[in-house]
């Protein structure tokens, strides 16, 4: 049983809710104990100006009646109130008791310390209390007359004990339902506080079960619960793409592994077999380096696509100029266009700047003007074009090559997909993946539109970016 109540203390909603009533009852405490001084020091104060009232209201009179006059006066009021709330001393220079009146409650009080008043100065105040009830107390105040006699007059506790008392009845009537009141509060803003914790509990529960699409509710408060579950959301989706992403690697790799596989065993068994000595064998080594290059290459490009559609992709951009980068590229591809037959041609803006990773942007427009060379016949043209529109500097590769079919084009953005064109030859079938991965990497977009026999034209837009170079890993 004690240890079930120590690991119920663990809890961190049990914990919060004693907290949270521990500091309203606390707080209701002080807050009484502020209020019950505060009344009782209005109480008291409110008594002795009543006092100190009485006191120079009954010298004036004595000084003007002398004692004759203020007992017919104490007479005549005693009779028309019935009720005599005040106590009144008054003693002659040698201590001589010349009238006392004292209400009929207070004979519970000693009255001999009052003698040692020696009323002298501003009005002097004493407490007596009372014999059997050290709560009740007799408070006076004295005052000495210009003739020697000394004027006490005093009240007794008793009605301001009475309200505090009714305060002090009150709260402690209330103070249980207060606690219970505390406890539930605490329990129900903390289990209201604790909802989002436990969403995130059972959401990472679910995803240990192997449910990567489970996501945390998010709040509707604009608070810090809200950016919480937005955070977490956002890791989640980046994690489901990298596992997803690492998921169709693994396919591919597994599907387009098979055949250069079997090639490297092929060669290396008949090379084995053959017996033809040492240059069939080197022969037969160097198809297996080219093998071996082709699947290197693979792996490469499938690993980029990889980490760029997970957003783990590391790009080092920096400013490029761009007329000077796609004039040198362009001089390598203009021999290729002549040895083909095919006129290359370019208009690339001045004055354009670009953003980006050097290699990465070298790698994607090569892929482009490879392609359209690859498809277009002799005689036909391949047109490089670059633009700033806006925000964005805009790449664009058409040719005047074979095409493709609606179905084709389609699908020629996705990862391992050979349409079957004429003169097809031998490709991963990576090439616009790999374009479409890094623009997006670069949080840039690719668009494409081809028909049979009017060539294609893909367009590569980027954004401009700022002048500042920077290494970043995107996501």
């Amino acid at each position: 049983m004690f240890s079930k109540a120590i690991e119920t203390l663990k809890s961190i909603g049990v914990r919060l809710a004693l907290l949270t009533s521990g500091f309203f009852i606390i707080g209701t405490l002080i807050l009484f104990a502020i209020i019950y001084v505060s009344l009782a020091s209005s109480l008291t104060q409110a008594d002795q100006e009543r006092i100190d009232t009485r006191l120079h209201e009954l010298a004036a009179l004595y000084q003007t009646t002398k004692l004759a006059g203020l007992k017919r006066a104490l007479d005549f009021e005693n009779r028309i109130t019935d009720s005599k709330r005040f106590f009144i001393r008054l003693a002659g220079p040698g201590k001589t008791l010349l009238f006392r009146q004292i209400p009929d409650q207070w004979a519970d009080f000693d009255l001999t310390p009052l003698e040692a008043l020696d009323g002298l100065g501003p009005p002097s105040r004493f407490q007596l209390r009372a014999k059997d009830d050290d709560d009740a107390t007799l408070e006076v105040a004295s005052l000495s007359m210009p003739d020697g006699t000394v004027l006490q007059v005093g009240r007794n506790s008793e009605d301001r004990d009475h309200v505090l008392e009714v305060v002090g009845s009150i709260f402690a009537g209330t103070l249980i339902p207060l606690i219970v009141a505390g406890f539930a509060g605490g329990a129900m803003l903390a289990h209201r506080t604790l909802a989002p914790i436990r969403q995130l509990i059972g959401t990472v529960r679910f995803i240990n079960a192997g449910s990567l699409e489970a996501r945390v509710p998010v709040p509707k408060n604009e608070d810090e619960l809200n950016e919480l579950a937005n955070l977490f959301n956002n890791m989640l989706d980046k994690i489901a793409r990298v596992v997803i992403g690492m998921r169709g690697a693994l396919d591919d790799v597994a599907h387009e592994l098979r055949t250069p596989l079997a090639r490297l065993r092929g060669e290396a068994e008949l090379a084995l077999q053959s017996g033809q000595g040492l240059d069939a064998a080197r022969e037969a080594l160097a198809g297996c380096i080219e093998e071996s290059t082709e699947l290197q290459r693979l792996l490469d490009v499938l690993m980029d696509i990889s980490e760029s559609e997970s957003g783990t992709l590391r790009l080092n951009v920096e400013p490029i100029e761009v007329q000077s980068f796609f004039e040198q590229m362009l001089d390598l591809y203009r021999i290729l266009g002549e040895e083909k037959n095919i006129a290359i041609s370019r208009s690339i803006a001045e004055n354009v700047s670009l953003v980006a990773d050097r290699s990465r942007l070298r790698q994607m427009v090569s892929n482009l003007l490879d392609n359209a060379i690859k498809y277009t016949p002799a005689g036909g043209r391949v047109d490089l074009s670059v633009e700033r529109h806006g925000s964005e500097v805009t790449i664009t590769v058409a040719d005047t090559g074979i095409g493709m079919a609606p179905e084709v084009l389609d699908r020629s953005w996705e990862r391992l997909y050979r349409g079957q064109r004429c003169g097809d030859s031998r490709g991963l079938g990576l090439g616009l993946s790999f374009v479409k991965a890094i623009a997006q990497a670069h949080g840039g977009r690719v668009a494409a539109k081809s028909a049979p026999g009017m060539g294609s034209t893909f367009t590569i837009m980027l954004p401009a970016g700022s002048s500042k170079s920077d290494s970043k890993s995107v996501g």
